[in-house]
């Protein structure tokens, strides 16, 4: 685990090819928290993790749609509290049940509702670092 700490990026892309460097690490069930400010680099990361299990259409952050589904070599959840922060709501939505299924779990802005996510396999912190540069730390 010691290479994904403390990375620097220093462009959207070599940002992406970390992402696909990590996704050799995920198994279906796997949780993933990503937490970071706007535009840390959070969605351009999953994009390099879904490139690494060869999905090959377009990623999308879901801050609108708070969840997407995308099927690769796993099947892969992506979900974003920024925009909704009430349990209840993602209670309706089925959270619980999707975090215990055996896709792989990607929760942007992890940090806005640590109380609905357990056991988290990876904890990943997302910096900016400079215009282009960014800091991931996996914790």
């Amino acid at each position: 685990m010691k290479k994904f700490n403390n990375i620097i990026t220093s462009s959207p892309v070599e940002t992406q090819k970390l992402g696909t460097e990590f996704s050799k690490l995920l198994k279906p069930g796997d949780i993933i928290a990503l937490i970071g400010n706007l535009a840390a680099g959070k969605t351009t990361f999953i994009k390099g993790v879904l490139k690494g299990l060869d999905y090959q259409y377009e990623v999308t952050s879901p801050t609108f749609t708070l969840i997407n589904e995308y099927y690769a070599k796993f099947k892969v959840i992506h979900i974003d509290f920024y925009r909704e922060e009430n349990i209840v709501r993602w209670n309706e939505l089925g959270f619980q049940d999707i975090v215990n299924s055996d896709s792989i779990i990607m929760v942007e802005w992890a940090d806005l509702i640590p109380d609905l996510i357990p056991n988290i396999n990876y904890k990943l912190l997302f910096k900016h670092e400079g215009e282009d540069k960014r800091k991931i730390d996996l914790k």
